[in-house]
């Protein structure tokens, strides 16, 4: 089964639309409501709704290791690293939602590229 994403809002909006355009199961932090929530509430909303987390946004990589520390499960989280090119990206992102299962995701983090 394919990954389905959670895009925080600063994943550029190409790197969304290029994901898409390939039949990538995307939501976007603004298709959810939720512009300007903080870090905290997009990571347990991605976990909620079984979505793995991209971002660029460095907190996520603490949140995700303070909720690994405390046993709680989520997700994922692929990181766009700094300097990736929009089409390096979704095309790597696009790789990981098509050979990782979602058991094989969970509590993980994926570095892009």
């Amino acid at each position: 089964m394919p990954l389905e994403l959670y895009a925080d809002e600063c994943v550029d909006a190409r790197i969304v639309s290029g994901l898409r355009r390939r039949n990538v199961g995307v939501v976007t932090v603004a298709d959810e409501g939720l512009l300007g929530a903080t870090d905290e509430v997009q990571l347990a909303r991605a976990a909620r709704l079984g979505r793995v987390a991209v971002t660029c946004d460095q907190d996520f990589l603490r949140l995700a290791q303070t909720r690994a520390e405390a046993g709680s499960s989520f997700p994922g989280v692929i990181f766009i690293l700094p300097a990736t090119l929009v089409g390096d990206a979704v095309r790597a992102i696009a790789f990981l939602a098509v050979v990782l299962d979602p058991g094989e995701m969970a509590n993980r983090i994926e570095w892009v590229p």
